[in-house]
Order: structure tokens, then sequence, then C-alpha cells
């Protein structure tokens, strides 16, 4: 018997779900894989957001951990033709805002303005409840932390716990745990 990684057991929490009905998506964290799904502008912009929302630090940003491909393979494999539309149209409009207030796509926009733009595209979406971006944003957050990098380094993680201690101190360098 093999051992249960990570990708195995998510793929055997969907099957329990019903996506067996669907089929069970093969996340691809692989970077540098062509995408699939997303035209090449579309995923140079997802690219670039999902570093911007969790750029690489002392651990690997959203870029380094894949990211972009799990998604693009989820667009691919898995979503709804109805969650394919609204990521891509809210993609598109990302896109448009940019190209208006920044003058270029945010890939190729100036790397200073970058995050600014986001900021403000980030707060603006989310006070007129943009579902679309808003689930952009969380599947990009949510793939970050399935991701092995994610759960390993960004979060605490330890795959045999040791013993229970009810009180830890916290301090500014202490990692969330992974679950």
């Amino acid at each position: 018997m093999s051992p249960l990684d990570r990708r195995a057991l998510l793929k055997s929490v969907l099957v329990l779900v019903g996506a067996a009905a669907v089929g069970a998506p093969d996340l691809a964290f692989a970077q540098g894989a062509a995408p699939r799904f997303l035209s090449a502008p579309r995923f140079a912009l997802l690219d670039e957001v999902s570093a911007l929302i969790i750029p690489k630090t002392d651990t690997p940003g959203a870029r380094e951990a894949g990211v972009p491909n799990a998604i693009d393979s989820l667009l691919a494999d898995w979503a709804s033709a109805e969650t394919q539309q609204r990521l891509v149209a809210s993609l598109d409009a990302l896109d448009a805002e940019s190209r208006a207030k920044l003058g270029a796509p945010l890939p190729a926009a100036p790397a200073a303005g970058r995050l600014a733009f986001l900021r403000d595209y980030d707060a603006a979406a989310i006070a007129r409840q943009d579902r679309g971006y808003m689930q952009l944003k969380q599947l990009v957050m949510m793939t970050y932390y399935l991701s092995e990098p994610g759960a390993t380094e960004e979060l605490r993680y330890e795959h045999v716990p040791g013993v229970w201690e009810p009180w830890i101190p916290a301090g500014p360098d202490t990692r969330a745990w992974a679950v």
C-alpha cells in the first residue's frame, strides 16, 4: 500500500462529495507548462494577479507554487461552463481596467504601479460584490494553500504532530498551521 499524498487525498474528498459525476481534477502545479484553457494573454494576466495577491517573500509565492497552472487545469478539466465564463469575464474586466488606468495590460505595465492598481481594483470589486473577481481571488488563495509550498512552507506543518500544547506563544515569525 502506497502512502497517501495531498493530491490523492484531495481527489478522494472530491469523489466523496460527488465529483465522480464530473471527474476529479488533476491539479497541475508545474511551472512553465503551456496553458491548456486560457489564452496566452489571459494566462499572463492570471500569473501576474496571482503573484500580486500572494507574492514571493521568504517563502514561495503563488507564481512559484504553480498556482496559475493549477487554476488553468481546473478550468480546463473540471470547472463548469458557467464558472469558466465567469472567471474569463473577470480576467477580461481586470484587463480592460488595467489598460484604461495604466495604459497597458497589467503584466506589461510598470512594476511600480501594478500593486497599487490591484489594491484599488480589489477594493472596488469587493465593494460592488463582483462575484467573478471574488471567486478568482478565492481560487488563487485556496489553490496556493493546497499546493505543497503553501501548505508546508507558508503554513506550519508537521506530518506527525507532537504532544498537545494548550498555549503556544505567538510572535511575528509564528506561522499558522496547515490542516
